[in-house]
């Protein structure tokens, strides 16, 4: 028997195997016509992004009341991000049961796994208040950092400056962000693609520290940089038994398992409707197909946030106000200490010799790498690698 409090999500949460769980897609607009996130399969440069409609999420709730719901949890990407939070406020005023709205604050596997811990808080019973509390106390303990091969994407879309976009091309600069209070902020600035992914790691075990710790590598059109990136991670961070962090999802690989691009089968649930590598279910239970073609060069160069005064600077988005969701930024660095430099090529990093008793190794976990869509692909554009870590929660 279901639980009497069901959890709706959206399409970045970019979850493969969770068919108890509708999505409601967010939509991906190219020369005027819209599609549903995982009908687009066109150039991204093309595109752009729109919130789902109220009456999307309305649908949604009442089809889940009419089979028995009592409450509902929705859990989204972060209300900065996207209008689709308000979308879902707007919805749960006609809802035809209470539904709680949850601004994860945050985009991708952050918000998977804070819809995975209001799943599993239903499933045990939980009210929807306390479902709700499961998903917002999980996404508050995630972190994410991420690469980009270029700023054109974020200019694009008015999360940067052209000024400073220009400023970063003439520069060759290769930026590092991270989500920051909900926000797409910079954090700090290196030369050349295989420090800046070194870097990445780098600043992923420095966050986790001897914390025990759930990790997924997340790429659109980066696989051998994902892959390599989760193999390393495997190794230096302490990470989650598969018994407490969850088995890997269908469509997602844990690192050393799988060749890139050949994710592991899943027979799909009788009854259900499967997620995919290929595709994700939207909330009317209709099967989306591939995601979006990135015929853009993911190697192409990079454009820095500012015209600030080094290139290897760190930059505190916090201190410097350089959040890039929603406004250009002055891109005026805060903050003077040096970007530490990691060796050049993400292969020398983290390495060490096989029987040492690697962190990962030791805790039982593994990395795991997922494709994400067309709607950070449109924002960020192809050839991004993110990281994003989850702490044990109470």
């Amino acid at each position: 028997m279901p639980p009497s409090v069901r959890v709706v999500t959206d399409s970045t949460a970019y979850l493969t195997d969770a068919p108890d769980v509708p999505v409601v897609p967010v939509q991906v607009i190219s020369r005027g016509v819209a599609y549903d996130e995982g009908d687009f399969t066109g150039d991204l440069a093309t595109a752009t992004t729109s919130r789902p409609s109220p009456s999307r999420f309305l649908s949604c709730y009442e089809a889940l009341a009419a089979e028995g719901a009592t409450g509902i949890v929705s859990v989204h990407l972060s209300a900065d991000l996207s209008g689709t939070v308000e979308s879902a406020r707007l919805a749960a005023r006609d809802a035809p049961v209470p539904v709680g709205i949850v601004d994860s604050r945050t985009i991708g596997a952050g918000v998977g796994h804070a819809v995975l811990a209001a799943v599993q808080a239903a499933a045990d019973g939980a009210t929807l208040a306390e479902a709700a509390e499961a998903a917002r106390r999980q996404a508050a303990a995630t972190r994410t950092f991420f690469y980009v091969d270029t700023l054109d994407y974020l200019r694009r879309s008015g999360r940067i400056g052209t000024a400073a976009s220009l400023f970063g091309s003439a520069l060759m600069i290769k930026p590092l962000l991270h989500i920051a209070d909900g926000r797409i902020a910079l954090l700090e600035k290196v030369r050349t693609s295989g420090r800046a992914l070194a870097r990445l790691e780098d600043l992923a075990v420095e966050a986790a520290g001897e914390e025990p710790v759930e990790a997924v590598v997340q790429h659109l059109g980066a696989p051998e940089r994902a892959h390599t990136l989760a193999a390393h991670l495997t190794k230096r961070l302490r990470l989650l038994a598969p018994d407490t962090a969850g088995p890997p999802q269908a469509g997602e690989t844990a690192a050393g398992t799988a060749q890139p691009g050949e994710p592991p089968a899943s027979p799909p649930h009788e009854g259900k409707t499967p997620r995919t590598p290929g595709g994700r279910a939207s909330s009317d239970g209709t099967t989306q197909p591939r995601k979006a073609a990135t015929s853009a060069s993911s190697g192409q160069a990079s454009d820095s946030a500012a015209a600030t005064s080094k290139a290897g600077e760190v930059r505190d988005a916090a201190q410097a106000g350089e959040v890039l969701a929603g406004a250009a930024q002055s891109g005026e660095a805060a903050g003077t200490g040096q970007t530490r430099e990691a060796v050049a090529g993400i292969g020398q990093v983290g390495e060490a010799a096989a029987g040492t008793g690697q962190p990962g190794e030791a805790a039982g976990g593994e990395c795991r790498v997922v494709e994400v869509g067309a709607v950070i692909g449109a924002h960020v554009g192809p050839g991004v690698v993110a990281i994003t870590l989850t702490l044990q929660t109470p």
